[in-house]
């Protein structure tokens, strides 16, 4: 049995936030730079130190949706759900790397090869530099997935399964409860529900950390966790060394 330790007796607190001039759903950050996107608009953001936002804008559709990105120096990765979209910034293009009926999530290597979750075939799909499919995990049904350390963890309902770069299983952990977010904190996976006040960290047994707020994304940097609030108008951050 998989056993959690609450360890808070306060929330924690935030050291600094911003608020938006408009509402987002997902929050990245990449190269120095924080990046926000909403769920349905035609832009991707770069929120700088002072505040203001650069739009990234890559169509004209309407109802364009962007379930999740992840922003590389040349190119920003757009999951719409049924495609998976990459934009060459410098040259302000676009093209389809791969067409599913529902893909749940994906995420990149340090090579930058692309891994997806496709929930529709209950299958992870790995693909290669020409986007053709190297392998596939199947008999898998994926909320979320991340890339860390050359291994990539998967999230499921009820346990979160790693695998190394070749689709081996190493390792399956039961989750504490239902969450459908994965990420990394300070080199701690985290794991949580959209719009819950706490997270969950990986140590040896599972500690649930609090907030004041329900929390609708989280992204870090080299110092901070920023956490965008359930409204998608303020971001919070808060010292990473906390976790």
């Amino acid at each position: 049995m998989t056993l959690i330790c609450i360890l808070l007796s306060s929330f924690l607190q935030p050291i600094d936030s911003v608020i938006l001039s408009r509402r987002f759903d997902r929050i990245e950050y990449d190269h120095n730079d924080l990046y926000a996107a909403p769920l349905i608009g035609k832009s991707i953001f770069r929120i700088r130190d002072d505040d203001s936002l650069r739009a990234f804008s890559f169509t004209n559709e309407l109802n364009y949706q962007i379930r999740d990105f992840r922003v590389t120096p040349f190119a920003i990765y757009i999951n719409r759900g049924t495609t998976l979209e990459k934009y060459y910034i410098s040259a302000g293009i676009k093209e389809a790397v791969f067409t599913s009926d529902d893909i749940a999530s994906f995420d990149l290597s340090r090579a930058q090869e692309i891994v997806l979750a496709d929930r529709r075939r209950h299958e992870i799909i790995f693909l290669d530099f020409a986007y053709q499919t190297k392998f596939r995990i199947e008999n898998i049904s994926a909320e979320d997935l991340r890339w860390h350390e050359d291994l990539l963890y998967i999230l499921t309902r009820s346990a979160i399964y790693i695998y190394d770069e070749y689709g081996n299983l190493i390792e399956k952990r039961p989750t504490p409860e239902i969450c459908n977010r994965i990420n990394f904190i300070n080199g701690k996976m985290v794991v949580f529900a959209e719009r819950s006040d706490y997270v969950y960290i990986a140590e040896e047994v599972w500690v649930k950390r609090e907030f004041p707020y329900p929390i609708l994304d989280l992204s870090e940097s080299p110092k901070s966790l920023m956490i965008l609030d359930e409204n998608g108008t303020i971001i919070r951050f808060f010292d990473r060394n906390d976790f």
